[in-house]
């Protein structure tokens, strides 16, 4: 399969350059003043056929590609310009048009200097990274997500998870605050893209650290998409409906209004092609997982969605912003889902021991059913100049159903026992919680205190009923449990700042943070007898389990603000308790660390800039680690708690260095990290003398214990880059990334300590084609390797590699055809046989877009039609290495209807079409009626 990929390549580009060369006239021109030449100025084409926007280039030339109507009318705008309208008449022929120059007049109201600049695509400024949406071209009635595809340092996978700067993105707010309690897919994948201003990537630290100026801790990636001006009164939205084979089908509608800071956004889906409305928190990938970079998946691009399983999705969701007055401005929203999903998934687990490798071979299927209710509510108070308050309450439930069947084969030595296990679990768990957050600003200058509280009180309940057989030759061994669980947790979190400042640019914080999480744990076991089906409670099987964890942190930090830099140090104080009880057994440990802390931003230039960040913190144990009984829910691997167990200490230091240079369009975003952990919790797995066949025979044992224990030596860094460089005002993009991460975990294996020395990296590169009403393509290769290596000489050493080839664009045929097309090759090698696979995926679609303004469009799409998509990771802990197959949506057809519509009230900025950047037949700006 991999040869289709180079034929495919060569046939799009082949019908590609066949259709430039289709009937349809070039038509050049350049734009000055009396000066001389403009660059950055906006030009728009209109014909009954055409409509198209491009901008200047620096020479103050403009080109559109394909201009098929003989009658149009160009438009030109310009900041401080008195706008150019003139209606052209040419005729019937399609030689190239070269129009007389166009010169523009200064507006008389301006003032007598007036300063024009191209369009800058990129801005840095210390935490965030601005992107200018018109520097980008997109095809009219894309979404933000198509944007964001074209950002250099960002990416964003098949389901919609956005990556930029080599961290996963979190959250995406709107002008600033957080939309549909910050899902990211929510936001990119509804959101037209012709209303954005521009995107900016930023490093948050959280609202008292925007407030005060001093940022500690490790912050998160989030996005804010900022609406153009002209954008932000009006009425936008989309509905789509489609059915194909298999019985699919989707359903999904996006309304919204827009009156400057009030917004309603309304959504909803209903579907069973894997589409989420909403992740709830989580991401929207199921393509496996692993800590601290030990993971690797085989990849593949956009077309085929990498979610494992099969989903029946039914979700609505009501997002609300408005001001209460001047001084207050609330958000929120409410979002619910209804899901049913089914996974299979086909395991290889090493489990690596001195005396013999222990392998386990499962093969499972999981039906699941959840359903989730989520309100989250923000109320801004912006008291007086001097004064704020915000207060966010929020609210969730879920409930869910869970029917799990495992077929499995552990083997060890020559041992082999067969068996399956099958469970019920029912469950459910309410949260709430609020965060309250004041500021006062002194009238001195500088001088700033500021306190924030915030309280959860969750509770989850599952109730387990599992049936577990075992068989070693010809004994049988069966097992029906009953497992109940209650889990209750209050947090309660409370932080004071104060801020003096001892000088014009330098200032000093004194801060406090109180931090309290009690949890009380009530794991009830019952034994349901396989002959006479009585019920009995086995008290030594069960725990009743409460703790506390108490955190005091007591802080200074200085600050200083300097034209080319500034800076944050510090140091924290912060003793921790863990107390518990359980069955009249308690413990109590006492921590105290001394932590620097670390915040350092210089700016070279404009558009160039070097951050360091260094934090501390603390970890808790979970139940399990903590819990003195033994749990016998999985006879093949019984797990002991430590309650003598310290909290660990992590400290982690990141180096970030980001450069854009505005004449070559060149940019570089580079990360690196590092962190050490004192008191890991680490597992101490042996084999256990459980054989039926030979009791108290370890050699012969297919079973394993894991037991908890704090060590040190634990640490991890990792590093990535990407580097982009447009050509031929930025119908070529060529970038190349990477990334490394290095773990050196510890663990013990049959209590003798091992060092797992895990080295992921990957290299990838990619061509963009941006080709005015010709093609949007993007032509990637990547490789990356896993590679463990272990300080027992008697453990056998793991690496797998991946390759993933991909072609991924569209293709622009007359005014209103698009072909698109999505092919990914993926080559893995050193995955256990039992799962490993090398996935030829091939989607592609037609799309017709017809009636006034193609506000209206049929799609016919063909996804998978090789129908190989499967998912295939590779995860490494300890002596764990653990290859998976998963199964995902295969081959299917779907015929789908959509309709956009648009209403912007008075006038808006040129845009549309390719937007403000290029031109692209199909393209145009609307306003005052609908799209």
């Amino acid at each position: 399969m991999i040869k289709a990929l180079p034929f495919l390549v060569f046939f799009i580009l082949l019908i590609s350059m066949a259709y430039a060369q289709q009937p349809g006239r070039i038509v050049t021109g350049t734009v000055a003043d009396s000066t001389g030449s403009l660059p950055g100025i906006t030009v728009k084409l209109i014909s009954d056929k055409d409509s198209v926007v491009v901008a200047t280039s620096t020479k103050g030339a403009f080109l559109f590609s394909a201009v098929i109507s003989k009658n149009f009318k160009i438009t030109v705008y310009g900041m401080g310009y008195q706008t150019f309208v003139r209606r052209y008449v040419m005729d019937n022929g399609t030689k190239p048009i070269l129009l007389d120059p166009i010169k523009l007049v200064l507006e008389s109201k301006m003032l007598k200097t007036v300063n024009i600049t191209a369009i800058n695509p990129i801005t840095i400024k210390e935490d965030t990274v601005e992107y200018k949406a018109s520097a980008y071209k997109v095809r009219e009635g894309s979404q933000v997500e198509d944007l964001l595809k074209k950002l250099p340092g960002v990416s964003v996978d098949k389901d919609g998870n956005v990556t930029a700067h080599g961290k996963q993105v979190t959250k995406v707010r709107v002008n600033g605050k957080d939309y549909f309690t910050g899902d990211v897919q929510t936001a990119t994948q509804n959101l037209p893209a012709d209303i954005v201003e521009n995107i900016q990537v930023i490093d948050d630290y959280g609202d008292q650290a925007n407030l005060t100026g001093i940022k500690t801790g490790d912050p998160d990636k989030i996005l804010n998409i900022t609406i153009q001006k002209g954008k932000r009164n009006g009425k936008f939205g989309q509905a789509t409906v489609g059915a194909g084979n298999d019985d699919r089908y989707v359903a999904k509608l996006s309304a919204n209004e827009f009156h400057e800071d009030t917004q309603l956004s309304l959504l909803g889906t209903v579907n069973n092609n894997n589409t989420n409305a909403f992740n709830f928190g989580s991401s929207g990938s199921g393509g496996g997982g692993g800590g601290r970079g030990a993971s690797q998946s085989s990849a593949s691009s956009s077309g085929s969605s990498t979610a494992n399983g099969i989903t029946i999705n039914k979700s609505l969701g009501f997002n609300y912003r408005d001001n209460w007055g001047k001084k207050i401005t609330t958000y929120g929203s409410y979002s619910f889902a209804d899901k049913d999903k089914t996974t299979e998934t086909t395991s290889q687990q090493q489990n690596l021991f001195q005396s013999g490798v222990l392998l386990n071979n499962d093969n499972t299927t999981d039906k699941n059913s959840t359903i989730n209710h989520r309100f989250d509510f923000n109320m801004e108070y912006k008291i007086d100049t001097s004064n704020y308050l915000k207060v966010n309450p929020s609210f969730s439930y879920n409930s869910s159903n869970d029917v799990n069947s495992d077929i499995f084969s552990n083997s060890r030595l020559g041992t082999v026992t067969n068996g399956t296990d099958y469970s019920v679990t029912n469950g459910n768990s309410p949260t709430g919680g609020a965060n309250v957050l004041y500021n006062h600003k002194f009238r001195k200058k500088g001088r700033n205190f500021s306190i924030s509280g915030s309280v959860n009180i969750s509770k989850s309940t599952s109730n387990l009923d599992d049936q577990y057989n075992t068989q070693t030759d010809s004994v049988v061994v069966p097992l029906h449990q009953q497992i109940n669980t209650i889990n209750t947790s209050q947090k309660l979190n409370a932080h004071a700042s104060y801020i003096e400042p001892i000088g014009k640019t330098t200032y000093l914080e004194a801060n406090y943070t109180y931090s309290y999480t009690n949890t009380d744990n009530n794991r009830l076991n019952y034994r349901i007898d396989p002959v006479t089906h009585v019920t009995n409670y086995i008290d030594s099987l069960s725990t009743v389990y409460n703790y506390q964890f108490i955190t005091n942190s007591f802080g200074l930090n200085l600050r200083g603000v300097k034209p080319k830099y500034n800076y944050t140090i510090g140091l924290v104080a912060r003793p921790t308790s863990l107390d518990g009880e359980s069955h009249n057994f308690e413990t109590s440990t006492h921590t105290f660390n001394l932590v620097p802390t670390a915040h350092f931003v210089y700016n070279f230039s404009k558009n160039h800039t070097f951050n360091l960040n260094y934090s501390g913190s603390n970890n808790m144990p979970s139940f399990t680690q903590l819990q003195l009984q033994p749990d016998y829910s999985n006879p093949q691997n019984i797990v002991y708690g430590n309650p003598n167990l310290k909290p660990e200490f992590s400290n982690n230091i990141t180096l970030r260095y980001n450069q854009f240079d505005i004449k070559s369009g060149n940019s570089l975003f580079t990360n690196l990290s590092f962190n050490e952990t004192q008191n890991k919790i680490v597992t101490n797995t042996q084999p256990v003398a459980n054989n039926v066949l030979n009791p108290g025979n370890k050699k012969d044992s297919t079973a394993q214990e894991t037991r908890y224990l704090n060590t040190n030596g634990f640490y991890s860094m990792a590093g990535n880059y990407s580097f982009s460089k447009p050509f031929a005002d930025r119908k070529y993009t060529v970038s190349i990334n990477g990334g490394a991460t290095y773990n050196n975990n510890v663990s013990f294996i049959e209590s003798e300590r091992n060092l797992s020395k895990n080295f992921v990296w990957n290299q990838g590169a990619k061509i963009r084609i941006d080709l005015d009403s010709i093609m949007d393509t993007e032509v990637s290769a990547n490789y990356s390797a896993n590679t463990t290596k272990y300080s027992i000489p008697s453990l056998v050493n793991g690496d797998a590699r991946t390759w993933t080839l991909g072609l991924d664009g569209r293709n622009f045929f007359w005014y209103d055809l698009i072909l698109g097309y999505n092919l990914t090759q993926t080559i893995n090698h050193g995955f256990s046989s039992t799962v490993k696979s090398n996935p030829t995926l091939l989607s592609t679609y037609v799309e017709y877009q017809f009636l006034k303004k193609h506000i209206a469009s049929l799609r016919l799409q063909a996804f998978d039609l090789f129908n190989e998509n499967t998912g295939i990771t590779r995860t490494v802990s300890s002596n764990q290495i653990i290859d998976t197959r998963t199964n995902r949506l295969g081959r299917y057809f779907l015929l789908s209807f959509t309709m956009r519509l648009q209403q912007f009230a008075g006038s808006r900025k040129p845009g549309g079409g390719f937007r403000n950047g290029g031109g692209g037949r199909g393209g145009g700006s609307r306003r005052g009626s609908f799209d």
